[in-house]
C-alpha cells in the first residue's frame, strides 16, 4: 500500500467544485425529432466510450460548461452518429 496523492485528480475535483458553485446545473439528453427527451446521459468523469443513456433516476448533473463539452464529444462518437441518422440528437440542457 502506498501513500501517493493524485494531485491531478484533486485539481480536477477542485475545478469541478468551483464550476458547480458558479454555473447552472445541466444534463446531457437524447432528444427525439419532436424535441422530447428520450433518455438522459450518465457518466461524469467517465471516458466517452463508457457513457450510456438511461432513465431519469440515473442522470448525473454537472456544470453547464462540462455538459456542453461532453455533449460535443458524444456527438462525434460512431454510435451517436448512427442515432443522429435515426432522427435523435444529443444536447446539453440547463436544469
Amino acid at each position: 500500500m502506498s501513500n501517493v496523492i493524485d494531485f491531478a485528480f484533486k485539481s480536477r475535483e477542485r475545478e469541478l467544485s468551483r464550476r458547480r458553485m458558479s454555473e447552472p446545473p445541466a444534463a446531457i439528453v437524447l432528444l427525439t425529432e419532436a424535441g422530447k427527451i428520450a433518455a438522459w446521459a450518465n457518466g461524469l468523469n467517465e471516458r466517452i466510450e463508457d457513457v450510456w443513456f438511461g432513465e431519469d433516476h440515473e442522470v448525473q448533473w454537472q456544470p453547464f460548461s462540462v455538459a456542453e463539452a461532453m455533449a460535443e464529444q458524444l456527438r462525434q462518437h460512431p454510435a451517436a452518429l448512427a442515432m443522429a441518422q435515426a432522427g435523435f440528437r444529443i444536447e446539453a440542457v440547463r436544469i
